[in-house]
C-alpha cells in the first residue's frame, strides 16, 4: 500500500462560517483525532506518523485544531473547550458521521472529554492521551512544561533554540528530536500571525473550564494513556482520572513524555487497535 502524505490526505469541512482542515485515510468506523495546543502543534504534526497504521482498520480523520494548522481560527462561546467540543460534532454532522470513537491528546484530550460529556451520542470509545483537563494530585502547577508554553512567544518570542528546549521537556528519547522535528514545529509555530495564536487564554476570551468536574458523567469505555516522564502533564492526572471516570482502565508507558503517538508508535497503535476493536 502507498503511503498516506500529508497532501493526498488533506480535506476541509465548512462548519458555518469556520472552515476545518483534517486529514482523511481509510474505511471502516469513524476515528476522530484531535492533537495538543501547545506551540507548533497540527494534527499531522501529533498523528500523522500513526495514520496508516490506524487506517489499516479505520476511517481515520486528524483535524487542526481551529487556529492551528490550515484550520480557520475560531472564537467558541461559553467554555473554551465545550464550544470546540459543539464544533467537532458539528464536523461530524456535516461529513455524515452519526457515531466515532475520538482519540484527544493533551488540549485535545480536554476537548475529548467534554465531547463524551456534552454529545454523548456522538462518541463509541474515548482516548486520552497525556490530557489537559485533569487533576494533578502532587505535580507542582504549572509544571516545568507548561511554563515554556506560556512563555514560548515572550521576550524575544519564538526561535527554534526556544522550541528545541520545549521538545526536550515534551519528549523523554531525545534521540527522536532531529533537527528536521525541530524546524517543522519552529516553523508551524511562526506560520500563524500574534493574533491568531491560541496557545493560551487571552483575557476576555472563552473560559477554560476544568473537565475532572464532569467527568463522572462520561459512560464512553474510555482508555486513559500516558507516559510516566511527561513533565508538561504529570502521570498523577491519569491516577485521578482512572477514579474518576466510570470504568476507565489506563496504561502508562516508561520512559515516555508526553506524545506518546510519537515515542511509542508502534506500541501505541497495538493498544489501540485491542482496545477499539473490543465489541465490535
Amino acid at each position: 500500500m502507498t503511503p498516506s502524505t500529508q497532501e493526498s490526505t488533506s480535506r476541509f469541512v465548512s462548519v458555518g462560517p469556520t472552515r476545518i482542515h483534517y486529514h482523511e485515510a481509510g474505511t471502516g468506523p469513524v476515528l476522530l483525532c484531535i492533537h495538543g495546543g501547545a506551540p507548533g502543534a497540527y494534527g499531522w504534526g501529533n498523528f500523522g506518523q500513526n495514520l496508516d497504521a490506524l487506517a489499516a482498520h479505520h476511517r481515520v480523520l486528524i483535524v487542526d485544531l481551529p487556529g492551528y494548522g490550515r484550520s480557520d481560527p475560531y472564537e467558541a462561546e461559553g467554555g473554551r473547550y465545550a464550544g470546540l467540543a459543539a464544533l467537532f460534532a458539528r464536523m461530524l454532522t456535516e461529513l455524515g458521521i452519526e457515531r466515532a470513537d475520538v482519540v484527544g491528546m493533551a488540549t485535545g484530550g480536554a476537548v475529548a472529554m467534554k465531547l463524551a460529556v456534552d454529545h454523548p451520542d456522538r462518541v463509541d470509545r474515548l482516548v486520552l492521551v497525556s490530557s489537559a483537563g485533569g487533576l494533578p494530585l502532587f505535580t507542582t502547577m504549572p509544571s516545568e512544561g507548561q511554563k515554556a508554553i506560556r512563555g514560548y512567544y515572550a521576550g524575544e518570542g519564538p526561535s527554534p533554540e526556544r522550541m528545541a528546549a520545549y521538545l526536550r521537556l515534551m519528549m523523554h528519547d531525545r534521540a527522536l528530536i532531529t533537527p528536521e522535528l525541530v524546524r517543522d514545529r519552529y516553523q508551524e509555530s511562526i506560520r500563524r500571525t500574534t493574533s491568531d495564536r491560541p496557545a493560551a487564554p487571552v483575557a476576555g476570551g472563552p473560559a477554560v473550564e476544568e473537565p475532572w468536574r464532569e467527568a463522572d458523567r462520561i459512560t464512553a469505555p474510555t482508555l486513559i494513556v500516558w507516559g510516566t516522564h511527561n513533565r508538561i502533564q504529570g502521570y498523577d492526572n491519569a491516577l485521578f482520572l482512572l477514579r474518576r471516570i466510570p470504568g476507565a482502565r489506563l496504561h502508562l508507558f516508561a520512559d515516555t513524555g508526553l506524545w506518546v503517538p510519537y515515542e511509542r508508535a508502534a506500541e501505541f497503535e497495538a493498544l489501540l487497535g485491542m482496545f477499539l476493536a473490543e465489541g465490535r
